[in-house]
């Protein structure tokens, strides 16, 4: 059930129109007033989002209107950037329903308690009239810069005036300008008064659903997440608790759409259907069914079709597809397993599984049947038989591509070894930043050619200081050939033909791709269903 909940509370008052001078918030923000609701997402603005922000308020742009929920509030320690505030409880807190993005800059900013002691430190540069990172030449000139923890306070203001830009009459003039225009500065706000949060959270979901704000699956979080205890709790947390498996972080908007498709509806959220809504105990089981079955799908995809890392998959559509199979058989017999396999890399290779919306939706109604191997045979159907043109090993090479990834395998699969000391890569020493990348120097960094930029050019190796070099003093034929490489191919490598090494490594790849797509596709093999599938009993004849 997708809409067992009650209708959202009318507010008994209009929300209350307020206009809020920026010196009026900066109290608020340092007394704890101004709370951060526990649903909100995380800072998404960077430095330069806040720089644009302040560019704003100087120069009189509009910048949005803010909204507030007034509600008590508990003693907490509140965290922003640099600024550490313990705030007391109080009745008339300031909850922030929409805006928190500016209202963290203007604490980050202006409250730091050293002018360089947050990452959104900024500073105004006095002769161009724009907001910049900490100068690292501002010693030279400092009545140049002014800190902008200096403007929050017109008081410490003057008092940086009298010690930097007594004698620079334009400078003093515009430190003025700035500090004024910035604190008087009037951001338009609104007032909410509610009982329930869930009508809070209701209204953060309705503000935040149109235009590109927020992501799908943080508005979900900020309607159905982190009630109560129980976990996971957010799409965020889900990501978490799957790092168990060392499989990679999988992406929120995968999770989620997942989530959708267990729950019914159609996998992909149009604009204007708007959030996904359930009710409290409807979305404790959904972020509950998501969390298990992505489980399943993760070690599936590794003890069954052989892909370790989340990065690794070619197509995101088998995720959920698998994820929908599993809902309805959570323990399919082996053979099951197997053709499903077959499925997961048939696809891969001849595109199908790239999926549009509509194959998507086609592909997740031939999954759903009662019958486990009816549900097998419906997806083995779509897929079809082998391509004409397998990953090709001179083929140019990027790793965000199906077929780079699909090479990235067959190379994983020849198990390669550290060309100095031998012994066996490990895995979690080839990822790159975040999971996303493997480490893949390449041998020739200079050379000229189409096959410079394939795969025939990397080695699936950690990056080391002149990798060529300690590939050229490798004698040993089963490191080398534990990276695709044969004799032939090592001897041209070391006289210095390079277009040498890449033909003979083209060629040895070749014959590895070709073997190791065929039997995990397993093209010419049968797909029948297992025999227990085939036994009619004898009182249905």
């Amino acid at each position: 059930m997708t809409e067992d909940r009650q209708d959202p509370e009318p507010l008994e008052r209009r929300p209350e129109a307020r206009a809020f001078k920026v010196e009026d918030l900066l109290p608020d923000l340092r007394r704890g007033r101004i709370r951060i609701p526990p649903f909100q997402r995380g800072i998404k603005w960077k430095w330069t989002d806040a720089a644009k922000f302040f560019d704003s308020l100087y120069r009189g742009y509009p910048v949005g209107t803010l909204l507030f929920w007034e509600a008590s509030a508990e003693p907490a320690e509140l965290l922003f950037g640099a600024l550490r505030i313990s705030a007391e409880a109080r009745s008339d807190a300031l909850w922030v329903v929409d805006g928190q993005q500016r209202l963290v800059s203007l604490a980050r900013v202006l409250l730091a308690p050293e002018p360089d002691a947050d990452a959104f430190a900024l500073y105004f540069d006095l002769d161009q009239s724009t907001f910049v990172r900490p100068p690292r030449n501002r010693a030279e000139d400092p009545s140049r810069w002014l800190p902008m923890t200096a403007v929050a306070d017109s008081e410490r203001l003057m008092q940086w005036v009298f010690a930097h830009v007594a004698k620079h009459p334009i400078r003093r003039e515009r430190t003025f300008t700035l500090g004024q225009r910035v604190r008087e500065y009037e951001i338009s706000a609104y007032l909410v008064r509610a009982t329930r949060e869930e009508t809070l959270r209701e209204i953060f979901g309705r503000t935040n659903a149109t235009g590109r704000r927020l992501k799908q699956t943080e508005v979900f979080d900020a309607l159905h997440g982190a009630r109560g205890q129980a976990s996971p709790a957010t799409m965020v947390q889900i990501v978490a608790d799957l790092e168990a498996f060392n499989f990679g972080p999988v992406e929120e908007t995968l999770l989620y759409r997942l989530l959708r498709v267990l729950r019914g509806v159609d996998v992909i959220e149009r604009t204007n259907d708007g959030p996904l809504r359930l009710s409290a105990a409807d979305a404790l089981a959904a972020y509950r069914e998501t969390a298990q079955t992505a489980e399943r799908v993760i070690q599936f995809l590794k003890a069954d079709v052989g892909i370790p890392r989340y990065a690794l998959l070619p197509y995101k559509q088998p995720f959920v597809l698998l994820g929908k199979f599993f809902q309805h058989h959570p323990h399919p017999r082996p053979r099951s397993r197997d053709l499903l396999a077959r499925w997961v890399w048939r696809g891969a290779l001849n595109g199908a599984h790239q999926g549009n919306t509509v194959s998507t939706r086609a592909s997740i109604e031939r999954s759903v049947s009662d019958s486990e191997d009816t549900s097998v045979q419906r997806l083995l159907a779509m897929i079809e038989a082998r391509p004409p043109v397998l990953p090709e090993p001179t083929s140019p090479f990027n790793f965000r591509h199906a077929a780079s990834k699909l090479q990235t395998l067959a190379l994983l699969d020849l198990k390669p070894r550290d060309l100095q000391s031998g012994a066996p890569i490990s895995l979690d020493l080839l990822t790159g930043p975040g999971d996303r990348a493997f480490s893949m120097p390449v041998v020739a960094a200079s050379s000229r050619g189409l096959l410079v930029q394939s795969v025939v050019n990397r080695l699936l190796h950690p990056k080391r200081p002149r990798l060529r070099r300690l590939l050229i003093d490798v004698v040993d034929p089963v490191v080398l050939a534990s990276h695709g490489i044969s004799e032939d191919g090592i001897e041209a490598l070391r006289r210095g033909d390079t277009d040498g090494f890449f033909t003979a490594r083209a060629g040895f790849l070749r014959d590895h791709f070709e073997r190791f797509f065929a039997r995990h596709a397993r093209w010419n093999e049968p797909d029948r269903p297992a025999l227990a599938a085939l036994v009619v009993d004898d009182e249905n004849l």
